[in-house]
């Protein structure tokens, strides 16, 4: 692989009948595709498929197709296929599990077009800088995980794909000789309402270095006319919790935007990007760390890429590539402040 490449592992799809899907980035067709069942390649039940037998690839168009005698599981047979609006209480199974296939290849760097979302520094790459230079002088340092169901890890098919081990892995690689340790206090179902009544009883006590906060997925939830948490609430939850953390003097904050809800489950309001911009703008205000997840998801659909690809319980939770999108919206930050490059790698 030449340095003008990147390599693209574990990219998640769904297939329905013999209809094109789009792959993320356009494949090199030199470097052909390979598709299996789970996102790691060395779990004991992967299948392997077969291009030209399971699948088609397009490589000039970059998309991919199953075939008529296929093994590849055919979403068209999933309970929600052709609903238009689904209420997820009222249907037996709404997971894409049994559907979701992972694709490897190789594709064309290009600058203008590759890598992700990134905004201006002083919104999503500053600080964190106290709790780098823990980690440059090999001091032990904690990060503190909490939120929502998501940053419990919700739908991760193993551990190490959980968005916030990923983080973890990516900075034990980087500094072997750090003392890290990583503890969650995430609870699902949580808005950010809950997060803040329980501030003082699970985060505070342990005086983190680093906190990440991720919460604005059930706050969005539709409930008749009205949300879980309101935008204006949800910055009033926000900004106790900021302050709560910054009063202890010695702990960095990375705030974590949404991914988004399927469009088509009753209870997604379509506010998600309100919430967002309701981090980005206390990020900047505050000055700490922003993992724009949500700008990068924002990305991944206007590519191509279906919700029913990124969201495992087809509502609301991120399966293993969507977990690597969460990590790779901390890629500025860490790469900032690692002065390095990140290979795209899943």
């Amino acid at each position: 692989m030449n340095p003008e490449s990147r390599r693209q592992t574990a990219e998640a799809f769904i297939f329905v009948r013999e209809e094109n899907v789009s792959i993320r980035y356009r494949p090199l067709v030199k470097h052909p595709m390979v598709l299996r069942s789970h996102a790691d390649e060395d779990h004991p039940d992967n299948i392997l498929y077969a291009e030209g037998i399971d699948y088609v690839v397009d490589y000039d168009r970059g998309v991919i197709r199953r075939t008529t005698q296929s093994g590849i599981p055919d979403w068209s047979r999933h309970e929600l296929y052709s609903q238009t609006e689904f209420d997820h209480t009222v249907f037996k199974n709404c997971s894409n599990r049994e559907f979701t296939v992972y694709g490897d290849y190789v594709y064309e760097n290009d600058p203008l077009t590759d890598g992700f979302v990134a905004h201006d520094k002083s919104e999503n790459r500053a600080g964190v800088e106290r709790w780098f230079s823990k980690l440059r002088t090999s001091e032990e340092s904690s990060i503190v995980v909490f939120g929502d169901s998501i940053s419990a890890g919700g739908e991760a098919s193993e551990e190490k794909f959980m968005y916030f081990n990923r983080v973890h892995q990516f900075l034990n690689d980087h500094y072997p000789s750090s003392r890290i340790r990583l503890l969650n206090k995430s609870v699902g179902g949580e808005t950010s309402k809950d997060g803040k009544n329980r501030l003082e009883r699970d985060v505070i006590p342990l005086r983190p270095d680093l906190v990440i906060i991720g919460f604005g997925m059930n706050d969005q939830n539709k409930y008749g006319e009205g949300v879980g948490v309101s935008p204006a609430d949800f910055e009033s939850n926000l900004r106790q919790m900021i302050e709560a953390i910054k009063k202890l003097g010695n702990s960095d904050i990375v705030l974590v935007t949404p991914c988004l809800p399927n469009p088509k489950w009753w209870y997604a309001s379509g506010w998600t990007g309100r919430y967002a911009e309701v981090i980005r703008r206390l990020g900047r205000e505050y000055g700490v760390g922003v993992a724009d997840v949500t700008a990068l998801w924002e990305q991944e659909l206007a590519a191509g890429k279906s919700p029913e690809s990124l969201l495992l319980n087809n509502i609301n939770h991120p399966n293993d590539y969507g977990h690597w999108l969460y990590f790779q919206a901390f890629v500025p930050l860490l790469r900032d402040n690692l002065n390095i490059i990140e290979t795209g790698k899943a």
